[in-house]
């Protein structure tokens, strides 16, 4: 997969490498259901819950004021979700428990949103794209309501992933988040510091007033392509 660097197009590149994406709020049964079974694939198949347990997950956070979930599908398959918390200062978010002695400085008077429970299919070929098409509806719900943080909750192993390629920062040493298995450490974008130079080097994470507008109005995120022509 090539990732554009500034120099690409700001349309993102070619068209058909969004085109076989959509990116939406989840809304009906049917969603939800497929939500929970890649959560269930995913987080079982890494060992964060018991394969034998029932195929599904979900948890309280789902439905907590300022939290959306999102589907994403390829083809109309369903390869990916994420969800999205916002938090006022002082606010709970998913994650906070688990990490609160260790930000009481950083973090202390921001506004924030939480990426959590991001999984993709298993079996998808190719999970940074998809991963990628994920953190575009975050970037938006941050630009709607002026968040100044975006963080999230990751595995050791996937430490090297956000830092080079989301430009996030560690926040915390190791913890256990309630409903995982495997310790995570918090990371963070200061949105205000960094957000501008990242959508340069990913036009594919660029919010856009149209962007916003978009999702206002029917729950779909815009999604750009990957590719520079």
């Amino acid at each position: 997969m090539h990732i554009p660097t500034a120099s690409a197009r700001r349309d993102g590149g070619r068209p058909e490498d969004a085109a076989r994406y959509a990116l939406r709020r989840t809304s009906s049964r049917e969603d939800w259901a497929a939500v929970r079974a890649l959560r269930f694939a995913a987080l079982s198949r890494r060992g964060d819950i018991p394969a034998g347990a029932v195929p599904t997950y979900g948890d309280s956070h789902d439905t907590a004021t300022g939290a959306f979930t999102y589907l994403l599908r390829r083809g109309g398959t369903p390869v990916g979700s994420t969800r999205s918390s916002f938090a006022t200062p002082g606010a709970a978010w998913p994650s906070l428990e688990a990490f609160a002695l260790d930000i009481r400085g950083s973090l202390a008077g921001a506004s924030l949103v939480e990426a959590s429970l991001t999984v993709v299919d298993p079996d998808d070929g190719d999970p940074t794209t998809a991963t990628l098409h994920l953190f575009k509806a975050h970037m938006l719900e941050c630009a709607a309501r002026g968040a100044d943080w975006l963080v999230t909750a990751v595995r050791d192993t996937q430490i090297g992933f956000y830092r080079r390629v989301l430009d996030m920062e560690i926040l915390t040493g190791t913890a256990r988040v309630a409903g995982m298995a495997l310790p995570r450490v918090l990371m963070g974008l200061r949105m205000g510091e960094r957000a501008a130079r990242l959508f340069e080097r990913l036009p594919i994470l660029d919010v856009t007033p149209a962007d916003r507008r978009e999702l206002e109005a029917s729950g779909e995120v815009p999604l750009r392509g990957l590719s520079a022509p």
